[in-house]
């Protein structure tokens, strides 16, 4: 039984990570194959010493739209928000704040608790991310595989989102009197990958840390990769950025020099053979974690990562996306060092923002072949959080497994835009509401005429040759959903919608 309690930890700062560095204090792994800086793409230092949340991004092109710098200063500027001291509770960070920032709970069955009230008395360490029947199994997003460290202990998650996600309507009545088809600007959904730290990690710590109860023993985890998605008004379908540890895990094809030690997903010997040992075939079988729900000890995974920065060469603008990437965070590493930011905050210096997505044009949806209205890190993906989705092929005309390949943005060009009762944008919203014991609707699988053809949309039916018509539109949603008899055509930008509740 996994039960979790959130404090922070302030450690001295008194180990540094013993991969090489560049002159700029970057990792030489995490600059090998970027361009030269010609795009100058600083972090403000009041993001550390006077931190605050961005209300939308920036519009700094000469055409009056958003440049990349602008997502990736909105993005790091939330970042470094996060992870700064609380002025309400200075042992917290902001993020750790259970009032503006709430865990999302489970109860022990795997059904959504309340994750809105001020009891904690339900799961919220996992050992999965990814929505399944069994939402407390082990296994990340994505594929839903397990994944260890070098040590053998399972990566642990943890879901967070702004409190105000508490109050939103999911009813699609309610939303189509304010004619609302997306999530309210600054709505914020954060998810942790977490690692069980050895007695050395703990002492010499370059991670942010915790104390958790894990299997009835406290354990001091660390983090090792964050997700951050906001929306605003220009940006509803979320600005998304992911964040790591820098000694997580070596590149999959080096270029220059890459540390064969210390890696905490990667051996060694496997490093060194890279990367003819990333092949399929080899016997290091990086990316290839084969154990769904397994235990929490097992046989540590062997992670590289294939498209550093989540970008590839002949990408949409991909000079300009890497070069900001690289620009800012260079950029936090020298603001850090020089503002004398506390320990707590220093300790950011072992931590690197992959990248970030997001849409050029709001009218567009995301996805097709090429993924056309995508922009930044088009092939995203967190080497501990999606460790066997990192192979995006952004020309695939099947699925393309980026963050808008599972967060599935509708443009508002579509007759059926509503972003909100789709619960395909957001995979937490669901469960706040549902876990509130609120209905929820949710767009039905096929256009409603009746009551009676209701009952098969809605509720399922059993002879139907489809799993989605058997199970009905909410277990289709999510199997511990059932149809609480409610249905409506009345909001033209959700279509037809059952109302669903958690069983």
């Amino acid at each position: 039984m996994l039960i979790s309690f959130l404090s922070l930890s302030v450690v001295q700062l008194t180990a540094c990570d013993t991969t090489s560095e560049t002159s700029t204090g970057q990792p030489a792994k995490y600059t090998a194959g970027v361009p030269s800086n010609t795009y100058d793409c600083p972090a403000d230092p009041k993001w550390i010493t006077h931190p605050s949340l961005p209300k939308e991004v920036k519009k700094s092109g000469t055409d009056g739209s958003s440049n990349f710098c602008d997502f990736y200063q909105f993005s790091n500027q939330t970042y470094l928000y996060l992870m700064s001291p609380s002025s309400e509770k200075p042992h917290l960070r902001n993020f750790q704040v259970d009032a503006n920032y709430p865990l999302l709970e489970f109860n022990t069955e795997g059904t959504p608790a309340n994750s809105c009230d001020d009891v904690k008395d339900a799961k919220t360490l996992r050992t999965a991310l990814q929505q399944s029947a069994n939402p407390l199994g082990t296994g990340q997003a994505g594929g839903g595989s397990t994944i260890y460290d070098q040590n053998g202990n399972a990566v642990y998650y943890d879901v967070r989102f702004n409190q105000s996600q508490c109050n939103i309507t999911a009813s699609a009545v309610e939303l189509a009197k304010s004619n609302t088809i997306n999530f309210p600007s600054g709505t914020t959904e954060l998810k942790f990958a977490w690692k069980i730290l050895n007695d050395d990690e703990i002492v010499n710590t370059s991670y942010v840390t915790v104390p958790q109860v894990i299997d009835g023993k406290v354990k001091t985890v660390g983090l090792v990769g964050m997700h951050i998605a906001v929306a605003t008004n220009d940006h509803p379908e979320f600005v998304w950025a992911t964040y790591e540890h820098n000694s997580n895990t070596p590149n999959c094809d080096p270029k220059g020099e890459q540390s064969a030690t210390n890696w905490s997903f990667a051996s060694a010997s496997c490093t060194n053979k890279l990367p003819l040992s990333a092949e399929s075939s080899n016997a290091c079988k990086f990316n290839l974690p084969s154990i769904n729900n397994g235990p929490m000890k097992g046989t540590a995974t062997n992670i590289c990562t294939v498209y550093p920065f989540g970008t590839s060469s002949g990408d949409h603008d991909a000079n300009e996306n890497l070069a900001s990437i690289a620009s800012q965070n260079a950029s936090i590493y020298q603001n850090l060092k020089a503002t004398n930011a506390v320990s707590s905050m220093q300790i950011l210096n072992h931590y690197f923002n992959v990248g970030a997505i997001w849409v050029s044009d709001t009218d567009l949806s995301s996805g097709g072949v090429g993924v056309p209205n995508e922009r930044g890190s088009l092939r995203l993906a967190n080497t501990v959080a999606e460790t066997d989705f990192q192979h995006v092929d952004i020309n695939s005309d099947q699925f393309i497994s980026n963050c808008f390949g599972c967060h599935n943005y509708v443009g508002t060009d579509k007759p059926l835009n509503n972003n909100i009762t789709a619960h395909s944008l957001s995979h937490s919203f669901i469960d706040v509401i549902t876990g509130q014991n609120k209905a929820a609707d949710v767009n039905a699988i096929s256009h409603i005429n009746s009551d009676l053809q209701a009952k098969t949309v809605c509720g399922g039916d059993p002879t139907a040759l489809k799993k989605t018509e058997r199970v009905g539109t909410c277990k289709n949603k999510r199997s511990y959903l059932s149809w609480n008899g409610e249905w409506t055509n009345m909001n033209s930008s959700s279509g037809s919608v059952c109302g669903c509740v958690s069983e």
